[in-house]
Protein backbone atom coordinates (compact mmCIF):
# COMPACT_ATOMS: atom_id res chain seq x y z
CA UNK A 1 0.00 0.00 0.00
CA UNK A 2 3.12 2.47 0.76
CA UNK A 3 4.67 1.75 -2.85
CA UNK A 4 0.22 2.77 -4.03
CA UNK A 5 0.44 5.68 -2.06
CA UNK A 6 4.44 6.72 -3.80
CA UNK A 7 3.24 5.71 -6.91
CA UNK A 8 -0.07 8.04 -6.74
CA UNK A 9 1.48 11.00 -5.85
CA UNK A 10 4.20 10.84 -8.01
CA UNK A 11 1.63 10.48 -11.10
CA UNK A 12 -0.23 13.32 -9.84
CA UNK A 13 1.78 15.28 -8.01
CA UNK A 14 -0.71 15.70 -4.89
CA UNK A 15 0.29 14.79 -1.13
CA UNK A 16 -3.01 15.81 -0.15
CA UNK A 17 -4.57 13.29 2.52
CA UNK A 18 -8.10 14.29 0.75
CA UNK A 19 -7.09 13.47 -2.39
CA UNK A 20 -5.63 10.14 -1.62
CA UNK A 21 -7.96 8.98 0.26
CA UNK A 22 -10.98 9.51 -2.49
CA UNK A 23 -8.25 7.98 -5.49
CA UNK A 24 -7.81 5.36 -3.83
CA UNK A 25 -10.99 4.88 -1.68
CA UNK A 26 -9.13 4.48 1.80
CA UNK A 27 -10.14 6.20 4.79
CA UNK A 28 -8.09 9.49 5.53
CA UNK A 29 -6.74 8.05 8.97
CA UNK A 30 -5.35 5.27 7.25
CA UNK A 31 -3.85 7.69 4.53
CA UNK A 32 -2.30 9.70 7.46
CA UNK A 33 -0.69 6.52 8.84
CA UNK A 34 0.99 5.65 5.85
CA UNK A 35 2.37 9.46 4.64
CA UNK A 36 3.94 9.00 7.84
CA UNK A 37 6.04 5.85 7.17
CA UNK A 38 6.74 7.58 3.98
CA UNK A 39 8.29 9.70 5.92
CA UNK A 40 9.68 8.05 8.59
CA UNK A 41 11.06 5.61 5.61
CA UNK A 42 12.37 8.23 4.19
CA UNK A 43 10.40 8.13 0.57
CA UNK A 44 8.57 11.72 1.08
CA UNK A 45 9.49 14.91 2.67
CA UNK A 46 8.88 18.15 3.84
CA UNK A 47 10.68 20.59 1.22
CA UNK A 48 10.65 24.05 3.01
CA UNK A 49 9.97 27.50 1.85
CA UNK A 50 12.45 29.99 1.34
CA UNK A 51 12.81 32.46 -1.20
CA UNK A 52 15.02 29.90 -4.07
CA UNK A 53 11.14 28.42 -4.13
CA UNK A 54 9.94 31.16 -5.34
CA UNK A 55 10.66 30.63 -8.92
CA UNK A 56 8.47 27.43 -9.26
CA UNK A 57 5.76 28.52 -6.54
CA UNK A 58 2.40 28.40 -7.68
CA UNK A 59 0.97 30.16 -4.92
CA UNK A 60 0.81 33.64 -7.20
CA UNK A 61 1.96 36.19 -5.21
CA UNK A 62 4.55 38.84 -6.68
CA UNK A 63 5.98 39.79 -3.71
CA UNK A 64 8.16 37.30 -2.95
CA UNK A 65 6.57 37.22 0.79
CA UNK A 66 7.49 33.72 2.01
CA UNK A 67 4.40 31.87 3.41
CA UNK A 68 3.78 29.13 5.52
CA UNK A 69 2.58 26.62 2.91
CA UNK A 70 4.21 23.18 3.14
CA UNK A 71 5.84 22.19 0.10
CA UNK A 72 6.45 17.91 -0.08
CA UNK A 73 8.80 16.34 -2.13
CA UNK A 74 9.58 12.67 -2.89
CA UNK A 75 12.69 11.61 -2.49
CA UNK A 76 15.95 10.36 -3.92
CA UNK A 77 15.68 7.29 -2.00
CA UNK A 78 11.52 7.23 -2.87
CA UNK A 79 12.08 7.74 -6.71
CA UNK A 80 14.80 4.81 -6.65
CA UNK A 81 12.07 2.70 -5.16
CA UNK A 82 9.21 3.64 -7.99
CA UNK A 83 12.27 3.47 -10.40
CA UNK A 84 12.38 -0.19 -9.52
CA UNK A 85 8.53 -0.89 -9.60
CA UNK A 86 8.58 0.19 -13.20
CA UNK A 87 11.35 -2.03 -14.26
Amino acid sequence: MLLRILSLIQEKGNFSTNFISKELGLPAALVDDMKNKLISSGYIEKDSCDTSMCEKCSCGCNTKMLNDKIEWKITEKGHKVLKKMEG
